[in-house]
């Protein structure tokens, strides 16, 4: 039963990994008081706080200083070269959504002007391949986790599914030698009954003829 169970749970991680598409989308997104334009996607499968130290490892390898504040992730001075040939300062939320995956919202202020598909449309599309390339990568990452557990898991189901039936057989096996010893302890039974009898009916005619022995001698005067 649980590794039926496990299977059951590894085919449902299948069967919504499957409805899970990784796509992004431009939105007008909230950055604490603040409303700025940005780009939008969905992180599936991962926490909160996995999710966030990703991210900031993300955007120091952009060179520039990053910090947190106020649930705000502030790159300052970001060098990418697939977006801009300046610096950029990039700010991202992470949410936590009802279906169990992580809203990201990322804008990205290139001086002057916050990204935006009217106004840098090739620019928007490498910073939306960008956060796509993100999120499908730890997306894939922790699924790949999830499955490797379940994986583990099964691994000991199977394992201790087999240990029961080995104990099984064990206790089969030592049945059939204890029903073979009662059986051959039951013929042995038997046959020293037959010898008790035989050795008793002998014994009574010893006993006899001892007694008679014994009232001769009284004769002897």
């Amino acid at each position: 039963m649980k590794k039926i169970t496990i299977i059951l749970v590894l085919m449902s991680f299948v069967m919504v990994g499957v409805a899970q598409k990784i796509e992004t989308k431009e939105t007008n997104g909230r950055f604490g008081k603040e409303s700025k334009n940005a780009i939008q996607t969905t992180i599936f499968y991962s926490d909160i706080k996995t999710v966030e130290k990703e991210m900031i490892k993300l955007m120091k390898s952009y060179k520039g200083k990053v910090s947190k504040k106020k649930g705000i992730i502030f790159g300052d001075n970001l060098v990418i070269p697939t977006i801009s040939s300046n610096t950029i300062d990039m700010y991202v939320t992470l949410t936590d959504q009802k279906d169990g995956g992580i809203e990201v919202l990322a804008a990205f202020d290139l001086g002057g002007a916050y990204l935006n598909s009217s106004m840098h449309p090739d620019q928007f599309q490498r910073a939306s391949s960008m956060i796509r390339d993100f999120a499908f990568s730890l997306t894939e990452k922790s699924y790949a986790g999830i499955v490797k557990g379940e994986e583990k898991k099964l691994n000991d189901a199977e394992k201790d599914f087999e240990k029961l039936k080995s104990k099984k057989e064990s206790l089969i096996k030592e049945n059939e030698e204890y029903k073979a010893r009662i059986q051959k302890n039951e013929n042995e039974i038997e046959k020293l009954s037959k010898e008790i009898d035989d050795k008793e009916s002998s014994l009574k005619e010893m006993q006899k003829e001892f007694e008679k022995l014994k009232k001769e001698g009284n004769k002897i005067k």
